[in-house]
């Protein structure tokens, strides 16, 4: 089984006046794979949480209409018994996690749902198999890496045995090698088992080639509920609500192909194949049109054509940070997190951080602000070490946004919240009204000024918390993983205002990321790492050309770039130019 009846489905938290969901309609087949996008803040996991009898059990507000999973009402049973047959699995592993060992943590819901111990050891080793971690029963949870955790909290949802797994944004914490494992052993529940999967998303690349059906909803509403094949025919709908589309349709749609490929495999052959008897495409680099991009309308103003390129600073621009033989180990550790680190920073540059989960990425960033001092090394931010400078000296002249953006809220509005560093900088009434002014509407909040920050959905939180952060009006800004929980639009819009302020502005951004299209389109220099060693210092398509680089640090290029390639490898004159031992 692991059908989903949704009728004319409603809901509005006790926070809000207007409503999260509105009058949703769907039926949901067994053993459906659904693609569920659209916009930060359209209610996509609000609309996970009452599959799974979240709302409203164990949350306030209004439910009307109905939700049944094989007929029986998921409003009117007890959660106990939805949570046997509807698991699901949040963006943040961290959620969900409680206990110290693999095997306590799996045995939890099992245990409260009253289960004999030897069938509790049973479903443990199936669920460690089917999640690939065989053989972890006894390890500690704090010792693996993001993607490792997401496979704990995977396997405690498999163990339940659900019909139904829900996911809402289950790659976004993962590098593209983890994501690759997490959505292959999602795939497998799926097309193995008849597990009926939903995923919440925003990057769909990955997730697209694999789904059925594609949900898109806006405002509440489900606005198009389409099977794959048809889904991105109209690119114009997408683009108007500034919701990302695959990589490799949006391309065809460029090239005036009717077809919208979601693999490399079909992309090949309708590009590459079918252009035998004339001139191939250019695939990357090319000054192709690409798709209209209008912004939302409920947005503020801006739009593709209006994004700066790269700033490249010059060998006179003063440095801004200088990482010296830094080398750094967590007390009651026996290994190094970062290796012999150096590099400098100058005022005017866009840097990205990138690298696997657990290369150190999050570590460095901390000691850019002074959060974490070196074990070995030295590292100066505006020519003071951070050894003998307090961390305090910094405020308002760095600042950072984490990958968890709860870390930094804790005002009672977003209005509160985004006026806290300056009036704690002591700035007069009328200054801190200003900044409020125009911050606000750059990082589309003012219809949200007065709404508590920890109601908002994930991509508004972080915007909240990188607007906080902004108003300090900080030298040097660092964003961990910047693109967690944002849709394209306001992804656009963010790193376009950022990369305004550096120009103009002669300010700095570090973001760390996963995102090889926002590095390439935004970053003018990358860092990578890999094991906590430096093995990368230099412009980002240079990185993206290397292979064997991109593979030690658990990185892809873009799809269009690795067709380029395939095309470029069967050319005649690729063939002509190879010697026979590279052939």
């Amino acid at each position: 089984m692991g059908g989903i009846e949704i009728e004319n489905l409603h809901f509005t938290y006790p926070s809000r006046s207007t409503p999260t969901l509105c009058g949703i309609d769907a039926d949901v087949d067994p053993a459906s794979f659904i693609l569920l996008t659209g916009p930060t803040g359209c209610g996509k996991s609000t609309l996970l949480r009452t599959l799974n009898g979240l709302i409203p059990h164990a949350s306030g507000g209004k439910l009307s209409g109905s939700v049944r999973i094989n007929g029986a009402s998921v409003a009117s049973q007890p959660i106990a018994v939805t949570c046997q047959q509807v698991g699901l699995l949040f963006q943040n592993p961290e959620d969900q996690l409680f206990c110290i060992i693999v095997e306590d943590e799996i045995a939890f819901g099992l245990e409260n749902q009253g289960f004999p111990s030897h069938e509790i050891d049973r479903r443990i080793d199936t669920a460690l198999a089917q999640v690939g971690l065989t053989g972890f029963r006894n390890r500690r949870i704090d010792s693996f890496s993001s993607g490792q955790k997401q496979r704990v909290a995977l396997a405690c949802v498999c163990a339940m045995q659900p019909q139904i797994l829900l996911l809402d944004e289950p790659t976004s914490y993962l590098d593209p090698q983890a994501t690759h494992d997490i959505l292959d052993i999602i795939c497998n529940l799926n097309r193995k088992l008849g597990i009926t999967v939903i995923i919440a998303a925003h990057q769909v690349n990955e997730v697209a080639p694999l789904c059925g059906r594609v949900w898109l909803m806006n405002n509440g509403e489900l606005v198009s509920d389409l099977p794959i094949d048809e889904a991105f025919s109209d690119l114009e709908r997408y683009s108007q609500l500034g919701v990302q589309v695959p990589e490799l349709a949006q391309a065809a749609a460029q090239l005036g192909y009717a077809e919208r490929p979601l693999t490399l495999d079909h992309a090949e052959q309708l590009f590459i194949d079918s252009a035998q008897n004339s001139q191939p495409p250019q695939f990357y680099g090319t000054e192709a049109p690409e798709v209209p991009f209008t912004p939302n309308p409920s947005s503020g103003e801006i739009d593709a054509a209006s994004i700066l390129t790269p700033a490249t600073p010059t060998n006179s621009d003063p440095i801004l940070a200088d990482v010296q033989k830094l080398s750094f180990r967590y007390p009651q550790t026996d290994v190094d997190v970062l290796k012999n680190i150096s590099f400098q920073i100058k005022r005017g540059e866009v840097v990205a951080i990138m690298g696997a989960n657990g290369s150190g990425k999050t570590t460095l960033l901390l000691h850019l602000i002074g959060l974490l001092r070196p074990s070995v090394g030295q590292v100066c931010i505006k020519e003071k070490d951070t050894r003998r400078s307090k961390w305090r000296h910094l405020v308002g002249q760095v600042g950072i946004v984490f990958q968890n953006p709860d870390l930094l809220l804790q005002a009672a509005t977003v209005s509160e919240e985004v006026a806290f560093g300056p009036k704690n900088l002591r700035l007069s009434r009328q200054q801190v009204e200003d900044r409020l002014e125009e911050i606000l509407p750059i990082f589309d909040l003012e219809t949200l000024q007065m709404e508590a920050p920890y109601a908002l959905s994930r991509g508004q939180r972080q915007r909240t918390a990188v607007a906080a952060s902004f108003s300090l009006y900080p030298d040097l800004l660092l964003l961990d993983e910047p693109t967690t929980g944002q849709d394209y639009y306001h992804l656009q819009q963010l790193m376009g205002m950022l990369q305004d302020r550096v120009q103009t502005q002669d300010k700095t951004v570090i973001f760390c990321t996963h995102d090889v299209h926002l590095t390439l389109e935004y970053a003018s220099r990358i860092l990578l790492l890999h094991r906590g060693e430096l093995i990368f210092d230099g412009p980002p398509d240079v990185a993206f050309a290397n292979p064997e680089l991109l593979a030690q640090a658990s990185l892809v290029p873009p799809l269009m770039m690795q067709l380029q390639r395939l095309q470029d490898d069967k050319s005649p004159s690729s063939h002509e130019n190879r010697s026979p031992r590279n052939r």
